[in-house]
């Protein structure tokens, strides 16, 4: 299986994958930047060529997203979907819910997920983050550690939920929104926008 992308998050890709089973030498790092063979184990594979990429993916077409930002979720899913490849997702979810989408996202290790949820394919919920009942997250977003979003938030697609912040009940977020850790959203926000703060307010 191909991690897609080699830095930080994609070491704990990794350690996910190996705790649920998946033998290490099965374990391949694709990352268009060589460098970041410096900060890989000595076990560590990883390819650096679309040509490379390919081989790999007709040995195994499943692969899994090793970053965090969303510009780049988004850039090596249609990437290696172009290729053959097949999302593979994360679900760290210690109980069933009734979500309404497929499971083409990845959820971290004690991450929580509600029900009636909407999650998109690509999103990362990350370790500890909790999606509340009703809420809804847009496509490659990423539900930073420890974040909330609380019963029927809405958040669009390729937003950026940082560190501990909580997005309170009902509130909605427009496409490609960041906001800061430890944010506390209390009101709408419009699509493109970078919020900080308690509460949380927009910065130009």
């Amino acid at each position: 299986m191909v991690i897609a992308g080699a830095g930080g998050h994609g070491k704990e890709v990794k350690h996910v994958l190996l705790s649920q089973g998946f033998p290490s030498g099965e374990l391949v790092f694709f990352d268009e930047d060589p460098e970041q063979s410096n900060s890989l184990f000595e076990d560590d594979f990883l390819i650096v060529s679309v040509d490379e990429l390919k081989v790999q993916l007709k040995k195994d077409p499943r692969f899994v997203l090793g970053v965090g930002n969303p510009v780049f979720r988004e850039k090596l899913f249609h990437l290696l979907t172009s290729l053959g490849g097949s999302a593979f997702g994360i679900n760290c979810v210690s109980k069933e819910n009734s979500m309404t989408t497929n499971q083409n996202f990845d959820a971290m290790p004690f991450s929580f997920i509600g029900p009636l949820t909407t999650v998109g394919r690509g999103a990362l919920i990350n370790t500890r983050a909790h999606v509340h009942h009703e809420a809804v997250v847009g496509e490659f977003s990423e539900v930073g550690p420890g974040a909330m979003l609380l019963g029927g938030a809405k958040i669009g697609k390729k937003c950026r939920i940082g560190a501990g912040a909580v997005i309170l009940p009902g509130i909605e977020l427009g496409d490609e929104v960041i906001v800061g850790a430890g944010a506390v959203v209390t009101k709408r926000v419009a699509r493109s926008s970078r919020i900080f703060g308690v509460p949380a307010r927009v910065i130009e």
